[in-house]
């Protein structure tokens, strides 16, 4: 018969599932576990939910926590990359629809200036957002069948584009100084 009460080996049971005992009480809850159908239905209880955390908690490696980390990283880089992109070419094209198709020319320009101002503060793209902004200037005016007004309109559009373009690079130079 074991000296243990039940409550106590209770007591001791996690440290018992974890191995965290001495010697000599592991034996005493061996003993009294192989008398005590009570404390041995709650040791397969506790056994099986320590079990069940086990399988939930999964054990990484560094090495693997490193591959994991760098992969997360880098699938969350490309989504805003992704992002940044159409986000550059819609606001473009925007900007360029509303200079060519505003009906007063001044009061369109802010529009030109501002959005690439604004991406040009945000992102480090610049030749995408002039670039952008010349092929939706071609495409524009191929479309509004105005071929004589594509030359004059380019030169508008990059001085425009450029002006909004310099002015983010000169605050984001006053920034690092």
């Amino acid at each position: 018969m074991s000296k243990l009460k039940c409550s106590i080996v209770e007591d001791l049971m996690p440290l018992y599932i974890e191995d965290l005992l001495s010697e000599e009480t592991k034996k005493e809850i061996e003993l009294h576990l192989d008398e005590c159908e009570d404390c041995k239905e709650v040791y397969d209880e506790l056994k099986e939910d320590v079990n069940l955390e086990y399988e939930k908690n999964i054990d990484l490696k560094e090495d693997e926590y490193e591959e994991l980390k760098t992969d997360t990283l880098n699938s969350i880089k490309n989504y805003l990359n992704k992002i940044k992109y159409i986000l550059i070419i819609f606001s473009m094209a925007v900007s360029v629809g509303i200079s060519i198709l505003g009906h007063g020319f001044l009061s369109t320009i802010p529009w030109i200036i501002i959005i690439p101002f604004v991406l040009g503060l945000l992102y480090k793209e610049n030749m995408l957002i002039i670039a952008t902004a010349l092929i939706f200037n071609i495409l524009f005016n191929i479309i509004l069948q105005k071929p004589d007004y594509i030359i004059f309109a380019s030169i508008y559009i990059l001085l425009c584009t450029g002006a909004g373009l310099f002015l983010a690079d000169s605050i984001k130079n006053l920034k690092t100084n």
